[in-house]
């Protein structure tokens, strides 16, 4: 029985995540942002959203929470699994490297009947060494 709750919570948090993903793509259309790729998979893990703004490429994580932000709501090590997915990516398309590049964390927070409350958008919210980026 427990495996079975566990298995629906999962399926729950995904459908969240899709939701998520979805309202941001939209919301960062209307910002001027340009979809580039949408949870783009590599042997490294998942990047949510690939966005193109000016000559900027971003790497965007986004996280749907009930209650706001945590301190450890990104861990160091997703931090570092999303950077070598974006390594991956630009290695996949190199026509993507002549852009310099960012890693935002974008929070969005739940309001009732999975409506949209406040949007935190993290820009440049975990640095990265040159060499990290192999282009």
């Amino acid at each position: 029985m427990t495996a079975k709750l566990n298995h629906q919570h999962r399926q729950l948090a995904k459908k969240r995540g899709r939701f998520a993903e979805f309202k941001m793509r939209w919301f960062l259309w209307f910002k001027g942002y340009r979809l580039i790729a949408e949870r783009w998979r590599c042997a490294a893990g998942k990047i949510d959203l690939v966005l193109q703004r000016r000559n900027r490429l971003i790497f965007a994580e986004i996280k749907y929470r009930q209650h706001g932000m945590t301190d450890e709501i990104l861990s160091r090590r997703q931090q570092q699994r999303i950077t070598k997915a974006a390594s991956l990516f630009l290695a996949k398309n190199p026509t993507s490297t002549t852009f310099d590049c960012q890693f935002d964390f974008i929070i969005m927070q739940v309001r009732k009947n999975y409506g949209v409350g406040k949007i935190t958008d993290i820009h440049n919210a975990w640095g990265f060494a040159a060499n990290d980026l192999d282009r």
